[in-house]
């Protein structure tokens, strides 16, 4: 039985954080604590009175002789610990992909990717890896997928025609001309699939699979492009639709345009693959925070569950939903309430698996030049922590401290640190505006 979890986002108990933005920082704890992917991962897989359950199914605690999993995404080793917490000895083998070194309490192996643009080098031998572990598997045996945003980098195939530098050259180029994160993360979906013969899971696989899923709203189609979820006719016929528009249809190499045909819809999901579960997402942090801010004597209010535009574009909105929200005071802050916290979830925009920092400052920079209040500040947390370029800081705030005695600089942006690969939910963003003194 592994010890201590060693990836507490923050420990049990801690005392309130202090410095100038005590308030975001308690919302920045409590948003990636509500979606963290260990105890997610741990509600969904449950031994009790001799039921095992897993995602949205139950069965006998001893159906399974043996457990496996694959691990890949940022929050590989957190979704890894949270099985070996519950079904310990049970799991026999594992393989971990993602961006951290494979924690020391994960008795397996794994490969570390960066960030970036369409698949990895390391896809090939990911899927190897896979299929090794499943074909030693059989019907009385399981197979945990468990994947979370940044998967792709590891899932992902490269269509012929085309290398993995090559593929994430033409998502990026795709991005550039006007596609979405989310018709990026389409496309890649598409062009990336997977031949039978890289595949995840090979086509004779004997054991059940369950996919528990960590994603950023999107679904579980755009969490490494959704492995054991067949594509359908009409998102190949998206997908090209989305590259005729940004004008890079021609560019694409006939192999890989063949992928683009819309053709039959595909056959069922075998029986023994079922649908993936999504364990955490966007609401689980949005919930965590407001209850967080209410228990401190906040009003919490929602100004948007998901704003999917890029930096600049979201700050402007942000600021305009806080903006009503704050002029309506008097009929949503209660009396003896602190003042207003106006809470969304962003995604900037930014294609699965690749590096946010420059949006999340880009963002913050947006947001402090449109600031019209003086007591107000706004924070941006990343809830996969520092993923990508270490230069970039995990979360920030800019504005009024909300320590009225602080003397922090409020023209300067004030990050704040966390753990990293904790979870990945997308971005989660805060307005606070104390009540004004003298105010009923």
């Amino acid at each position: 039985m592994i010890g201590r979890f060693p990836w507490d986002p923050f420990p049990s108990g801690a005392p309130d954080p202090k410095g100038p933005d005590p308030l975001q920082a308690l919302v920045y704890r409590a948003g990636v604590s509500g979606a963290d992917a260990y105890r997610s991962v741990r509600m969904a897989l449950k031994r009790e009175n001799g039921v095992l359950r897993i995602g949205n199914r139950f069965v006998a605690d001893g159906r399974y002789r043996d457990v496996a999993f694959l691990a890949v995404g940022h929050a590989a080793n957190s979704m890894a610990l949270g099985v070996l917490a519950v079904l310990d000895e049970r799991v026999t083998q594992g393989f971990l992909a993602g961006p951290d070194e494979v924690s020391a309490d994960i008795p397996f192996r794994g490969v570390r990717f960066a960030p970036g643009w369409g698949g990895s080098e390391d896809a090939v031998g990911i899927a190897q890896a896979s299929r090794e572990i499943a074909e030693r598997l059989g019907e009385s045996d399981l197979l945990l997928l468990l994947l979370s945003p940044g998967a792709g980098r590891a899932v992902l195939s490269s269509p012929p025609g085309m290398s993995a530098t090559e593929l994430g050259r033409s998502l990026e180029e795709a991005h550039a001309r006007g596609a979405s994160g989310r018709e990026v993360g389409l496309l890649a979906r598409v062009l990336g699939e997977a031949p039978p013969d890289r595949a995840l899971l090979p086509a004779d696989l004997r054991a059940d699979v369950e996919t528990l899923v960590v994603e950023r709203g999107d679904g579980a189609a755009y969490v490494g492009g959704g492995p054991t979820i067949p594509i359908r006719a009409g998102e190949r016929a998206e997908a090209r639709a989305v590259l005729e528009r940004v004008g890079l249809l021609a560019t694409v190499p006939p192999g890989a345009a063949e992928r683009l045909r819309p053709g039959a819809e595909p056959p069922a999901r075998p029986r023994s693959i079922r649908r993936p579960v999504v364990v955490a997402g966007p609401p689980d942090a949005l919930r965590s925070a407001a209850d967080t801010t209410f228990e401190k004597g906040w009003t919490a209010r929602l100004a948007a569950l998901s704003l999917r535009e890029s930096p600049a574009a979201a700050a402007d909105r942000f600021l305009e939903l806080t903006e009503s929200l704050v002029r309506s005071e008097t009929g949503v802050v209660g009396r003896g309430s602190k003042g207003l916290a106006a809470l969304a979830m962003l995604t900037l925009d930014r294609p699965d698996g690749t590096d946010e920092g420059p949006g999340l400052l880009e963002f913050l920079d947006r947001a402090q030049a449109g600031l019209r209040r003086r007591e107000m500040s706004v924070g941006l947390f990343r809830t996969g922590g520092a993923i990508g370029d270490a230069s970039y800081p995990p979360g920030a705030v800019v504005g009024a401290p909300s320590d009225p005695d602080s003397p922090a600089d409020r023209t300067g942006v004030r990050a704040l640190r966390m753990p990293t690969g904790i979870t990945d939910v997308g971005l989660l963003a805060a307005a606070v505006f104390p009540r004004p003194a003298g105010s009923v």
